[in-house]
């Protein structure tokens, strides 16, 4: 008889444990729903960089592998510009699906420019995931170029055409266009 009131006791805290998790549940829900139905995680949402944007000549720049490149590398056809970060786990996770992107489509290396924000000493895994398909430039280098195309979410993809305005804004490489430019293109080798 001693033990019944220790598990009605027992009984009665699992129950209010059950019911403080739901609570929380619900409304964590309810924090999230709006920010996934029309908000920032939303899938119709438009892109952070408004289709026609047009991104400024910056003149000479530095990769990091010291070589020097200018944004849009010619005249010809359309070129990729996408904004990275060393601490966003969604741009490190979208990582494998742009080297594919990029593979598939077939665009050469000057073509791709990849502005990346964080710590210089942990660009390495940025160049070596992508560094033989895009031109890897740290943020230090280029500081406002995010805050002038008014980039707010990382990972961010651009496709911008020859007279450098904002043809395709994403942010998610799934989302990325097939590229039918043929001048921005070379053939893929296995």
């Amino acid at each position: 008889m001693a033990l019944y009131p220790l598990a009605v006791l027992a009984l009665l805290v699992a129950c209010t444990a059950c019911a403080l998790s739901l609570m929380v549940s619900l409304r964590v829900k309810k924090v999230l729903d709006p920010l996934i139905e029309e908000g920032a995680f939303s899938p119709g949402r438009p892109p952070t960089v408004a289709v026609g944007t047009e991104v400024p000549d910056y003149g000479q720049l530095t990769d990091i592998d010291g070589s020097p490149l200018t944004l849009g590398a010619g005249p010809d056809g359309s070129w990729i510009l996408t904004f990275l970060s060393t601490t966003c786990s969604g741009c490190k996770a979208q990582l494998p699906s742009y080297r594919d992107y990029l593979r598939g489509q077939g665009v050469p290396r000057d073509r791709v420019i990849s502005v990346v924000s964080g710590e210089a000493d942990e660009l390495g895994m940025y160049a070596d995931e992508i560094g033989e398909l895009s031109r890897i430039v740290h943020s230090d280098e280029l500081p406002s170029i995010a805050t002038d195309l008014k980039v707010s979410i990382w990972p961010t993809f651009l496709v911008v055409s020859s007279d450098r305005s904002v043809q395709f804004a994403t942010e998610d490489v799934a989302r990325l266009p097939e590229l039918a430019d043929t001048r921005a293109r070379t053939p893929v080798t296995a």
